[in-house]
């Protein structure tokens, strides 16, 4: 995916909501939009908005002198995800099929994102999920592959929501798996202070992916990511930053679990915002973000 000129637009509002709500301190500001307009002004628009917002936010952070602008947003929202994640899981644990539910209340915990302009709404997108059919439902492959496989990569995307996977993981019962998150704080990512938050190091192996842009981005990962990612015999890619980076890659048997949010990406595969999907990458190979 290549950099729109929207993206920019939404980039910008979402640096002007962290003025707003007193996340970059006022003497700070002025300065940082500055910056930011300057490094606007000769970026490459070929190259993935993953990026774009990445050094856009290392410019931020810097200036700013706040390593990680979103932590005060971040921690209460872990903190009020947990408590959805425990009022459910009572209803997976006792459905007729943990397995489906687990995966229902994962996907919709993607809801969870600072984005502008985006609403979020944990317990009417769960019930929402809990009663309606995915728009691209491959979850039945993923199911039939999570017996069959011996290397299982999973892909955290952001705070709050990785409880829901550790739920997810946790209906699974495999040890072997590998959970990742970013290396350090990017929006509001999941970082390994998220994953220990929760006790997902204690639940499977985990690691970073020794990168911060808000996607999977694979050739500036570390050497011992794009180890595991090669040897990885199932991919559960979640979100729709791990979807920008790794929709074009045909070749590994990766699951993208995510919401839509972003209407650029949506008439791309032909969805619409608010859709919530399980796709297969090794079915229907077409279906990439242009």
């Amino acid at each position: 995916m290549k950099t729109h000129f929207d993206c920019i637009t939404c980039m910008l509002n979402g640096l002007i909501s962290l003025f707003k709500q007193g996340l970059i301190e006022e003497k700070y500001q002025e300065t940082v939009i500055k910056e930011v307009l300057a490094y606007y002004a000769n970026i490459d628009f070929s190259q993935s908005p993953l990026l774009t917002n990445r050094n856009l936010h290392r410019v931020i952070r810097k200036i700013a002198n706040n390593p990680d602008p979103y932590k005060k947003l971040k921690d209460n929202m872990n903190k009020e995800a947990v408590k959805y994640c425990e009022k459910y899981k009572d209803i997976v644990l006792k459905s007729d099929n943990p397995l489906d539910k687990a995966l229902r209340i994962a996907v919709a915990g993607n809801v969870i994102d600072f984005g502008p302009g985006h609403s979020i709404e944990i317990e009417k997108n769960i019930e929402k999920l809990l009663n309606e059919d995915f728009v691209i439902d491959d979850s039945q492959e993923l199911f039939n592959d999570l017996k069959k496989v011996k290397n299982i990569l999973y892909l955290g995307d952001n705070t709050g929501e990785i409880v829901f996977d550790k739920l997810f993981l946790e209906v699974i019962g495999r040890n072997d798996i590998t959970f990742v998150v970013r290396n350090s704080p990017i929006l509001n990512d999941a970082t390994m202070e998220d994953v220990k938050f929760f006790g997902i190091d204690k639940l499977v192996n985990v690691m970073t992916n020794g990168d911060d842009a808000p996607g999977t981005l694979l050739e500036f990962t570390s050497p011992e990511f794009k180890e595991i990612f090669d040897k990885a015999d199932l991919i559960i890619s979640k979100g729709q930053g791990n979807f920008e980076g790794l929709s074009e890659i045909k070749n590994k048997n990766i699951y993208f679990l995510l919401m839509i949010k972003c209407h650029i990406i949506a008439n791309s595969v032909g969805l619409k915002n608010g859709d919530y999907i399980v796709k297969s990458a090794l079915k229907n190979k077409d279906f990439a973000i242009k």
